[in-house]
């Protein structure tokens, strides 16, 4: 779990939707894993760099205050990286008067098996007008998780009917920047059907989504499941 160029500039993108920056939390704790010039390359491209601004390979609690988050912390299964709340989120969650205006996953979704109980999680977590990033697997990634998404997944979990609205969706190759990113939001291909984009490559692919919580007078995910999304909003309309 950790930072690369493409999920480091995923993270800056969804921070121009963030209304408050009380607290933050990342799914696993998550580190750096670009050189310095990197990281302060991107900085610059959006307009965040500031004189002194220097990270190593390490975690990203730092960097994460840098960008103007009070709090940060980390939710993870194991204690092995030292997260600062240890809980297993194939299980519900319950802090109530704990909720967050920034989550963010850099890959560690794609390892917890019960995904509707995730998404339940994650939205449970976040207050109102809070974002949720994901940069995750889609495609070329087998045996990296248990799973690889597809944008119907986010398409249908993060819907209005559940709290949330998607601000961005891209396929994104690993290592890419966001000018070569393929956006998939608006469910359409070019022939009026689902969105079913694709990278004709051998390289690693990412999802990228950034979401916002809308709404607590919600569908809850695991009593109520969506169907898939394209078929609610295209097929049998």
């Amino acid at each position: 779990m950790g930072i690369d160029l493409t999920s480091f500039e995923a993270l800056l993108l969804s921070l121009k939707y963030v209304e408050n920056k009380k607290n933050a939390l990342t799914l696993g704790r998550q580190g750096i894993h670009i050189w310095p010039n990197t990281v302060e390359y991107i900085l610059k491209k959006y307009d965040f760099f500031k004189e002194n601004m220097y990270y190593e390979w390490g975690y990203c609690e730092t960097l994460f205050k840098d960008l103007g988050f009070q709090e940060v912390e980390s939710i993870d299964y194991s204690s092995y990286e030292n997260a600062s709340i240890i809980h297993n989120m194939n299980k519900p969650i319950s802090f109530e008067n704990k909720k967050y205006d920034f989550i963010y996953d850099g890959g560690t979704i794609e390892h917890i098996f019960n995904m509707p109980q995730v998404c339940e999680n994650i939205i449970n977590l976040l207050e109102i007008g809070g974002i949720f990033c994901s940069v995750t697997c889609n495609n070329n990634l087998s045996g990296h998780g248990i799973y690889q998404f597809s944008p119907e997944f986010f398409l249908s979990a993060f819907s209005k009917d559940y709290g949330m609205e998607i601000k961005e969706l891209y396929l994104a190759q690993v290592g890419s920047e966001i000018h070569e990113w393929k956006n998939v939001n608006d469910f359409k291909d070019e022939n009026g059907g689902r969105n079913m984009s694709k990278f004709d490559s051998n390289r690693d692919v990412y999802i990228i989504t950034i979401a916002k919580k809308i709404s607590n007078n919600r569908k809850n995910l695991i009593t109520d499941s969506p169907n898939q999304y394209s078929y609610e909003n295209i097929d049998w309309k």
